[in-house]
């Protein structure tokens, strides 16, 4: 197991962290479930954001362990997503976000911007966050996500989306996609419409 096998990103916009507290939730449930050991690690006495940093969108990544963690700040620029390309898996595992993220890595398909998990015959989620689907003018998300990100659970709670069952042939019956993360949070100029979700044999497991 590497030095720090867990992390947290998180957005800082203008100097400020955003969501912390829907961090702070995932970081006690890690704690409690995977390293079952109380939680240490307070986000917001731990972010203090440098000076250069103080202005737009950055990116604040916090690689930690049951006793020590390790905080840097990037530059980001939101990557854009025009194409999505379904992928099918068995048994992929992501319900912490675990710093070594080969398989989900693997995943990645040059001939698509993203990829759609369908993990086990369900529709979860993207490489890198979860995704919505728009129908009747109500967003979605799978209830089968790998790994349920703050975004998506503050959605949820206001009442903005709704987790429900979906397999891969429930796609099309869909009017839009959207990725969401905690950088890059609901904004209807990045939905796309469902035509731009590329469909892959499903006999091919990965």
């Amino acid at each position: 197991m590497c030095q720090f096998p867990l992390f947290e990103t998180i957005l800082i916009e203008n100097g400020e962290a955003k969501n912390l507290y829907y961090h702070q939730q995932r970081v006690e449930f890690a704690f409690q479930n995977f390293f079952k050991h109380p939680c240490s690690l307070n986000l917001a006495e731990t972010i203090i954001v440098p000076e250069h940093f103080k202005q737009g969108i950055i990116r604040c990544r916090i690689d930690y362990n049951e006793r020590t963690y390790e905080v840097n700040f990037y530059p980001y620029q939101r990557k854009l997503i025009q194409k999505f390309q379904c992928v099918y898996t068995q048994n992929l595992d992501y319900q912490f976000k675990y710093s070594d993220r080969k398989g989900l890595d693997l995943l990645k398909n040059p001939n698509a911007d993203e990829v759609i998990i369908i993990n086990n015959g369900f529709v979860s989620d993207c490489t890198i966050g979860n995704l919505l689907f728009l129908k009747e003018n109500q967003w979605y998300s799978s209830q089968h996500y790998l790994l349920k990100g703050t975004q998506l659970t503050q959605l949820v709670e206001k009442g903005e989306a709704i987790l429900t069952e979906m397999r891969a042939e429930d796609l099309p019956t869909f009017e839009k996609v959207m990725m969401i993360n905690a950088l890059n949070p609901f904004d209807l100029t990045r939905a796309l419409p469902i035509s731009s979700i590329e469909f892959c044999d499903p006999d091919r497991k990965i």
